[in-house]
């Protein structure tokens, strides 16, 4: 039988091993944020534009790993990178005004609107473009099912055209 007060990983059993992680979890949270604001969110350029990321699993400060949430920054004039992936994604415009290219149909929006896009066994792909005046600021959001179904989500996940302003700094 495994001892189970000695510590060591290999004589515990993977029941054990759960427990001392929900522990560590729960030690975590506890010590952790529920409160965020913009100014706790380092801008971030990647190939979907710049991000301040408020919720993600790899974040130690926020109470929560149960979703992915972030800023989305897209200029004036520009547009976001172009994903393809699963769906089920959530964005609320909070400033700006543009179209959304949803598998290759436009959608228009505006300040106050949120944009779904849908969950598609296939996956979906779509890109935002900015066609206002000043920056368009999204919150974008979506359940954090990595466990579960990995995070692509069901089918490939991947950038298939990088925001002008990634492109730039990387070309």
């Amino acid at each position: 039988m495994a001892d189970t007060t000695s510590g060591s990983m290999a004589e515990q059993t993977l029941y054990d091993i759960t427990f001392a992680e929900s522990r560590d979890e729960r030690d975590r949270r506890a010590q952790a944020k529920n409160l965020i604001g913009r100014e706790d969110c380092e801008p971030e350029l990647n190939r979907m534009g710049t991000m301040r990321w408020y919720l993600h699993p790899h974040l130690e400060t926020p109470s929560t790993r149960a979703l992915y949430f972030h800023e989305l920054e897209v200029p004036q004039g520009s547009n976001s990178g172009k994903l393809y992936c699963q769906g089920g994604i959530i964005h609320f415009v909070m400033a700006g005004s543009g179209h959304t290219v949803l598998d290759g149909r436009a959608h228009e929006w505006e300040e106050g609107d949120v944009i779904a896009i849908p969950i598609k066994e296939s996956g979906v792909t779509y890109q935002h473009f900015n066609t206002g005046v000043g920056p368009t600021r999204m919150l974008v959001c979506w359940a954090n099912l990595d466990s579960a179904i990995s995070p692509e989500g069901g089918v490939a996940m991947e950038v298939l055209e990088a925001c002008p302003e990634w492109q730039a700094q990387h070309s």
